[in-house]
């Protein structure tokens, strides 16, 4: 079983080192960190893209 990354597509295993969102569930790879784009953040890091308050935390395995 694969996890698609929410911003790049790049299918990674459930085990893998993920940044999720604490407010909307948005998912994203270690190497998307820094690039992914939305209407609520154009810079990547740690502020979520996706929605208005939310905060990418690190997940350690799904």
């Amino acid at each position: 079983m694969v996890i698609p990354c929410m911003c790049c597509g790049k299918e990674l295993p459930p085990s893998f080192n993920w940044y999720v969102c604490d407010k909307c569930g948005y998912r994203i790879c270690p190497f998307c960190l820094n690039k992914h784009r939305g209407p609520y953040s154009s810079s990547g890091g740690f502020r979520c893209s996706q929605c208005q308050f939310g905060v990418l935390r690190y997940v350690p395995g799904l």
